[in-house]
């Protein structure tokens, strides 16, 4: 499965750094490790680093257009955007839980 998470702006590629860092980033990390695992190709990318992603799918640019900053994260799930506005759970790809 290709999965693609259009991160908002953070402090580096995971936002897990600093003293305090976001438990719920921490969260997300785990579950793209868990997906990584588990054979699928996860990719992340943050406007600021990879701005061309951004534009290159029209779905994520149409999204961001039309909700604004509010729509990341976006995740794409095989092409098609399956959640913005929150990052996902496992159960949102339809994978038993390990």
């Amino acid at each position: 499965m290709e999965i693609e998470i259009f991160d908002p702006e953070m402090c580096c590629s995971t936002g897990i750094c600093g003293p305090s860092p976001d438990p719920e980033l921490i969260r997300v990390g785990e579950l793209v490790e868990t997906l990584k695992n588990q054979g699928h190709s996860v990719q992340r990318y943050m406007l600021s680093r990879n701005p061309q992603a951004f534009s290159a799918n029209p779905k994520v640019y149409q999204t961001l257009l039309k909700d604004g900053p509010k729509a990341l994260p976006i995740l794409v799930v095989e092409g098609e955007v399956r959640l913005a506005g929150k990052y996902p759970e496992l159960r949102d790809f339809e994978l038993p839980e390990e």
